[in-house]
């Protein structure tokens, strides 16, 4: 199997603001949503803004093992499936006031307007509004095109994070 930098995996994450997050109930229930996320400074942690009493919510309260698959468009093959990045972690619930998810959402664009559509919600008394914070295992799989088109299947450990 190749190696792939973390820091090619990092930039590629952090291009993206789309992911599917899968979640299982406390019998182990699948289900899966897509969600916007932010990635935290550090690299290892993923935030999600979303609401409490939201399947993902519930079942992340019961079930802390996530599982989120980001997908990775290639520009000039756009009629070809986008390479995808797959992350296992553990998720937590938090106050939607929590300073690592606002800084993370206020670093672009879209997440700045999910952080203001929940504060209007808030406003008019919606206080189900919460923060997932996701701690990413150290290894991810992905399949991404290396840099002379060919595929290939990476796993790359948490001693490339820098």
């Amino acid at each position: 199997m190749t190696e792939l930098a973390y820091s090619t995996v990092e930039r590629d994450l952090r291009r993206q603001h789309f992911a599917v997050l899968a979640t299982a109930d406390a019998t182990g229930r699948p289900a899966s949503a897509g969600v916007t996320y932010g990635i935290a400074p550090s690299g290892a942690v993923i935030y999600v803004m979303t609401r409490r009493h939201l399947q993902k919510a519930r079942n992340i309260d019961t079930n802390a093992d996530v599982f989120l698959v980001v997908p990775v468009p290639r520009l000039l093959l756009l009629p070809v499936p986008p390479a995808t990045i797959q992350l296992r972690g553990r998720a937590e619930t938090l106050d939607w006031t929590h300073p690592g998810g606002r800084e993370v959402f206020g670093s672009f664009w879209l997440g700045r307007r999910i952080i203001k559509s929940y504060e209007q919600l808030h406003a008019r008394g919606d206080s189900r509004v919460c923060f997932l914070r996701i701690e990413l295992d150290p290894v991810i799989h992905t399949y991404l095109s290396s840099e002379d088109g060919d595929r290939r299947s990476t796993e790359q450990g948490s001693e490339s994070r820098g």
